[in-house]
């Protein structure tokens, strides 16, 4: 009876070893200086940061603002860089870049993100395997989405405009 008590209490200690060690695991990620802050320009976000190349589109159409209106970073606990354009018109959020690790699990949501899937499918742009969203957006307005992976990232790109667009912009992002 003694050895199935001490053994018992031996399985107890080890699922609270476990359990701490996992806690220490997940601290650093807890705690960490290094979130997501928002940056001044592209190349604030190069000189501060670690994340290497960051893809932007050199097609733009007319109605969108360069710079991007807003741009967010950060290099732990994953690379993320999240830029958003504006319309010059209406001053509404227009489009979305997220430049993610692609190891990452659950990267940040984007300001406007398709709600409303209405279909999807695999094409191809300019020779990489992406991932095509026709959808609207929570206030029903149109919202479409193109995801591919690039250089250990995943790219995705939402716009409040027609797939052709979207694949304008996501194509002048990549070379041949």
């Amino acid at each position: 009876m003694k050895k199935v008590g001490a053994f018992v209490l031996f399985c107890i200690m080890v699922l609270f070893a476990a359990g701490i060690l996992r806690l220490l695991d997940w601290l650093p990620l807890v705690i960490q200086d290094e979130s997501l802050r928002r940056y001044a320009s592209v190349e604030d976000v190069q000189r501060e940061l670690k994340i290497g190349k960051i893809l932007l589109p050199s097609y733009f159409p007319q109605y969108l603002s360069w710079p991007p209106s807003e741009i967010f970073a950060q290099e732990k606990p994953f690379p993320l860089v999240l830029l958003y354009f504006k319309d010059l018109n209406t001053g509404d959020v227009v489009l979305a870049i997220r430049q993610s690790d692609s190891k990452d699990p659950a990267p940040v949501p984007l300001r406007i993100e398709p709600k409303k899937i209405a279909s999807r499918r695999n094409i191809v742009v300019k020779g990489r395997n992406a991932e095509l969203s026709v959808a609207a957006c929570e206030d029903g307005r149109t919202c479409n989405a193109v995801s591919w992976r690039e250089e250990g990232y995943t790219i995705t790109i939402v716009a409040r405009d027609s797939i052709q667009e979207l694949l304008r912009i996501a194509s002048s992002m990549l070379t041949e």
